[in-house]
């Protein structure tokens, strides 16, 4: 069946000769450099996935839209709903920075205190942009790996609207709607969706487990702005999700004192809210850009047997970006940002830490050579003060289609609230520091129809906050590396195709040498987009994974496998799409985590109509 899929993409990359001239979009940024920049102008290892791209794989949570960008890896401990972690470039998922419309996502109840990507649908999302590389100049702790930027819709000029409805295996039934309008001085766009599922079982068919394990889930997202002057602006953003997850757990006996695998009556209820409201003051003639905002986010997790995890983070900030000249723009900021957690399981355990920061960066234009140079300073109430560094340059050589861009600099990593006053926490721990550097060059070939990207990336991590078992509490006890290549190929052949392939080297090393656990060493993508009639679209994605250590705790080697995925779309008219997809064609067996159930071949179909 592989076979058939390789002969399938060679039929397909060689059905026409190179088109005489691509003319590429240069997607605009904002997370690399916190100001509205074009891509091409940026010396960061970027990926911008669109809205078309979203609507083209039919996936409705960000974290399978995610599967397929180079140097991220995905995992998820179960079915739909069920924990997730997403490793950027080898990292831990604590060090990928997750933003939602710049709102810190984070659950900062869990040991890491990083996001759970499993309830986030993809509705009402204009654009990702995912950064790789540490990002602690621009946006503190938690981005040493990277940082992923969900963009969601603004209102339009134009009213639009839609509604779909979509079913498929497992019994799973999806139903969305949102609209988007702006009149006067208001705009508006606002979407929610309901997705229920029976699912399958959490832990894997293949050791005896069989009950089904489902899940629901309702999003809303809501942007307002108001801009009563040319000069001011008012903007708010907020999303919520509440959802309920049923899965198997090893219940502990203590008339045995043994583990016993557990299949009924195990759930989670969970309830995450993100906002912000933003004010917004363009000055001498648009060259002062001031923003001042203030942020929440809070998660809420209750099980089955009565404990309770709950996580607050509220930030104030400003940020000022000066456009000195062509050649010179400024962006200097001030954070405070207050986290909290409450739990209750055989007690009660509650924390909170409190950080300051300022932050300065140029970003330089001069002639061909773009360059970004920033430096902040974090002060942490428990482990105290943090300065980090970065210079990104990159050079453009127009004659040749070159592009040369690197960067270098360093990161950090602020203890958990769990780590600190947990009763396996120790309050004297220090940061997670990290040095990394990345070097990249991009080439375009036969006018913009073949473009080679490749980037080479080093990150050393000292103090690494690990559990300590010899004082049964957390401490700066390891270190490791994470060394790597990211490479895409991205092709044009005809009108009718386009193609992106992808491939990343990461290997990942603790301070003895050895691999980290669930990194694959190999990852490969194929991302085919065939358009055989201007109404008819079909998008062909394949995922290669190497196999992968699971961890001390299995101590089992996952092995590699192949996932290939099918979605097509009709466009009927200007109001009606009928679109269908086929996950895992192939029926492929595998685990992402040792013992833990993914899906087998399964289908999806619906419409939807646009007003």
């Amino acid at each position: 069946m592989r076979k058939s899929f390789i002969v399938l993409c060679t039929l397909l990359l060689t059905a026409g000769p190179l088109q005489a001239e691509v003319t590429r979009l240069d997607p605009i940024v904002v997370t690399a450099t916190r100001t509205a920049t074009a891509l091409s102008q940026i010396a960061s290892s970027v990926t911008v996935i669109t809205a078309e791209e979203i609507e083209a794989k039919q996936q409705p949570r960000v974290l399978d839209v995610l599967r397929s960008i180079p140097g991220v890896t995905i995992l998820q401990q179960g079915p739909t709903g069920a924990n997730s972690s997403v490793f950027l470039r080898g990292t831990d998922n604590k060090h990928t920075l997750v933003l939602i419309d710049g709102i810190e996502f984070k659950d900062t109840s869990t040991i890491g205190g990083g996001a759970n990507l499993a309830n986030l649908s993809v509705d009402n999302i204009e654009q990702i942009e995912v950064v790789r590389g540490a990002q602690s100049v621009l946006y503190g702790s938690d981005a040493i790996g990277g940082v992923i930027n969900i963009i969601t819709r603004k209102g339009t000029q134009t009213p639009q609207g839609y509604a779909s409805v979509e079913g498929g295996s497992y019994n799973t039934w999806r139903e969305n709607a949102g609209f988007s309008l702006a009149k006067d001085v208001v705009s508006t766009a606002f979407a929610i969706s309901r997705t229920d599922t029976d699912g399958y079982s959490s832990y894997n068919e293949d050791d005896g487990f069989s009950e089904n394990d489902g899940y629901r889930n309702t999003s809303v997202s809501l942007n307002i702005g108001i801009k009563p002057t040319e000069t001011f602006a008012l903007n708010v953003n907020l999303r919520t999700t509440t959802a309920k997850y049923d899965y198997d757990s090893d219940i502990y006996d203590f008339t045995t004192s043994s583990s016993i695998p557990t299949e009924k009556g195990i759930y989670q209820d969970s309830r995450e809210l993100i906002g912000r409201i933003e004010g917004v003051l363009n000055l001498l003639d648009n060259r002062w850009k001031m923003t001042v905002g203030a942020s929440r986010t809070e998660t809420k997790r209750d099980y089955w047997d009565n404990s309770e995890y709950d996580g607050k983070s509220t930030k104030f900030d400003l940020q000022n970006t000066f456009r000195v000249n062509q050649a010179h723009t400024i962006v200097a900021g001030i954070e405070n940002e207050k986290e909290e957690f409450d739990s209750y399981y055989f007690g009660t355990t509650d924390g909170d830490a409190t950080t300051k920061a300022l932050f300065l960066q140029e970003q330089m234009t001069i002639g061909n050579l773009n360059t970004a140079i920033g430096v902040r300073f974090d002060d942490h109430e428990n482990f105290g003060s943090q300065t980090t560094w970065r210079i990104a340059p990159m050079y453009n050589f127009e004659q040749t289609g070159t592009r040369i861009k690197g960067s270098v600099g360093t990161g950090f990593k602020a203890p958990t609230l769990y780590q600190l006053f947990s009763s396996y926490g120790d309050e004297n721990l220090d940061a997670e520091e990290s040095f990394s550097w990345d070097i990249g060059v991009e080439q375009n070939f036969f006018n913009n129809s073949f473009i080679v990207n490749v980037t080479w990336f080093s990150n050393d991590i000292d103090d690494y906050i690990d559990f300590d078992y010899s004082t049964y509490t957390y401490q700066n006890v390891s270190k490791y590396k994470t060394r790597g290549i990211e490479s895409t190929v991205t092709w044009y052949p005809t009108e009718m195709i386009d193609v992106q392939l992808g491939y990343s080297y990461t290997d990942s090393e603790d301070k003895d040498g050895s691999r980290l656990a669930r990194r694959p060493l190999h990852k490969g993508t194929v991302d085919c987009n065939l358009y055989p009639t201007e109404k008819w679209q079909i998008n062909l994605n394949a995922i290669y994974t190497s196999d992968r250590y699971d961890g001390d705790y299995s101590g089992e080697t996952l092995l590699s496998y192949t996932l290939i995925n099918l979605a097509t779309s009709y466009q009927i008219n200007n109001s009606l799409k009928l679109f269908g997809r086929v996950d895992n064609l192939f029926d492929e067996n595998y685990e992402e985590v040792a013992g833990y159930g993914t899906a087998g071949v399964s289908g999806y179909a619906g419409i939807k109509l646009s007003f």
